[in-house]
């Protein structure tokens, strides 16, 4: 605290007096670099449900990633996801305009941001140098207890696929979209024949 207030040129008093501890002024600083990422998040009025979301997507993971080391300091609260009610606003319009109710366009978009979340915190492990933890753990847990009990996990962990990548972010986004569109036939068809 003594050298943020020694840089700023002020008394330690007078940042003590807008940030209470150490913990409060590595999450403003964190929200500040996740805030720099996400000014930019710009949905076009003319785009899909599908294209808003991917942009959504896209633009979270990033964000987060673009904290470094400081997303460990970034909670989901309110200051949080503040940052991205501009996008978040453009994406329920466009899941409600396609048919989805209130409730399930709130919770896939919660459901979006959760799949960024725990993407982003994966990537950033790993570019840490952390280490790749899921393959490791498969071998662990299928460990002598014959590969014909567990010969799909066997081939699968052997080779090799990096669930740490972009890739996955892709693949999860597109599952999601898949998995929306499913409850917007589910919806429309529950609706039934427009009136005429």
């Amino acid at each position: 605290m003594q050298a943020v207030a020694d840089k700023l040129g002020v008394d330690r008093k007078a940042v003590n007096h807008h940030v209470s501890d150490r913990e409060s002024l590595l999450r403003l600083v964190a929200l500040d670099a996740f805030s720099q990422g996400s000014s930019a998040v710009d949905i076009p009025v003319d785009a899909s449900w599908q294209e808003a979301c991917r942009i959504y997507a896209v633009a979270f993971a990033d964000s987060v990633i673009a904290t470094d080391a400081l997303a460990e300091h970034l909670m989901p609260d309110g200051s949080l996801y503040a940052q991205f009610a501009e996008p978040a606003e453009a994406i329920a319009n466009k899941l409600t305009e396609a048919g989805l109710d209130d409730e399930t366009t709130v919770r896939s978009l919660a459901l979006l941001t959760n799949i960024c979340w725990a993407y982003a915190r994966d990537a950033l492990f790993v570019s840490r140098g952390g280490e790749r933890i899921r393959p490791r753990l498969t071998r662990e847990a299928i460990e002598g207890r014959g590969q014909h009990v567990f010969e799909n996990l066997a081939r699968i962990v052997e080779r090799g696929v990096d669930t740490y990548d972009r890739r996955q972010l892709d693949l999860s986004i597109e599952v999601f979209l898949h998995g929306t569109e499913a409850l917007l036939m589910h919806a429309r068809a529950a609706a039934g024949p427009a009136d005429g």
